[in-house]
């Protein structure tokens, strides 16, 4: 996951992070937890925060399956 992305697109948008938990169903601070990468996020969550923090398909897979992408690239290579 790339957290780094992730927290920027975060601060961007000017949602507070109670407000942000609140919409995907989890407390503040699970949410912490994950945008630490101390826990994972389901796929469900996954899905309303694209939806709150507007990312594009592309920028989806950048944030939470970038690591994905490269093993399958290493893979194919």
């Amino acid at each position: 996951m790339n957290l780094e992305y992730l927290n920027n697109r975060i601060d961007e948008i000017k949602i507070p992070i109670t407000t942000i938990a609140k919409r995907i169903g989890i407390s503040r601070q699970s949410f912490y937890l994950k945008i630490k990468g101390e826990r994972e996020f389901k796929v469900s969550e996954v899905s309303k925060l694209c939806d709150i923090l507007r990312l594009t398909n592309k920028e989806k897979t950048l944030v939470f399956f970038a690591d994905r992408v490269d093993k399958i690239d290493n893979i194919a290579n």
